[in-house]
């Protein structure tokens, strides 16, 4: 199962709600469209609210290496997988 959180923040148990999406990740300096799901990740970190213009959230995801992880734009929402 993969482990959300919120960085800088204390873990919160979780109920149903609504799912987290990646829309983009970065490549190099361009963000891309994807269709990756972040069920496919062991952490999916929140490092910024609204970090582009408003409408995306930028998260890292990663398996169980942190150093090894992409950079996602995309929907917090309630943050769970």
């Amino acid at each position: 199962m993969t482990k959300t959180s919120i960085f800088g923040q204390p873990e919160v148990k979780q109920e149903e709600k609504k799912p987290i999406e990646f829309v983009k990740y970065f490549n190099g300096d361009k963000a891309i469209a994807t269709r990756d799901s972040p069920c496919i990740f062991e952490n999916v970190i929140l490092l910024e609210k609204n970090y582009f213009s408003d409408d995306y959230d930028l998260m890292w995801a990663y398996g169980e290496n942190p150093n090894d992880g992409t950079l996602y734009l995309g929907h917090w929402n309630d943050g769970v997988v």
